[in-house]
């Protein structure tokens, strides 16, 4: 082999150790750019405490289009729960979600169709109380969901629209 031959080969051969280092990084720079987008169960569960006060002020105020947007919203933030982490602390959660909220959601839906007060809020007690059994069952006891009792919102206004 002669030096010109050599030359080529040594340079060929970094030039795709180079390639294949910085494609490595570029992979990996990606994946981490993707789970940086990934929302975590914590930024969803603090988008489901918020949906979970909406609704019941919503309803209390008698806004029924709203809480039935806020219900479909509430609905939505769990399924990406589901989907987004159907296991965490070593239990299949997507399958305690389902059997836990599931029919408490449903008579909330139904509820919140017919504008029945009282049965909304026998629903909307089930659905927090699934909440907590939730939690209890991941080993986050400690955050206990309960039934709102004022507005943290003073920038909104819940009551129907005119």
């Amino acid at each position: 082999m002669n030096r010109y031959s050599a030359y080529r080969f040594y340079l060929s051969l970094i030039a795709a150790i180079v390639i294949c280092l910085l494609g490595g990084f570029t992979m990996r720079a990606v994946a981490q750019e993707q789970d940086t987008g990934r929302p975590t169960l914590g930024d969803l569960m603090l988008l489901t405490q918020l949906r979970h006060f909406k609704l019941w002020y919503a309803q209390k105020v008698g806004n029924w289009p709203l809480a039935s947007y806020e219900l479909q919203q509430f609905k939505t933030t769990i399924d990406r729960i589901v989907k987004l982490y159907p296991t965490t602390s070593s239990i299949a959660q997507a399958n305690l979600i389902h059997e836990k909220t599931d029919p408490a959601m449903e008579a909330l839906r139904q509820a919140v169709s017919d504008k029945d007060g009282s049965r909304f809020e026998a629903a909307f007690l089930q659905v927090t109380n699934a909440c907590n059994q939730c939690h209890q069952a991941a080993g986050v006891g400690f955050i206990t969901v309960q039934v709102p009792t004022h507005s943290p919102f003073g920038n909104q206004n819940f009551g129907p629209t005119p």
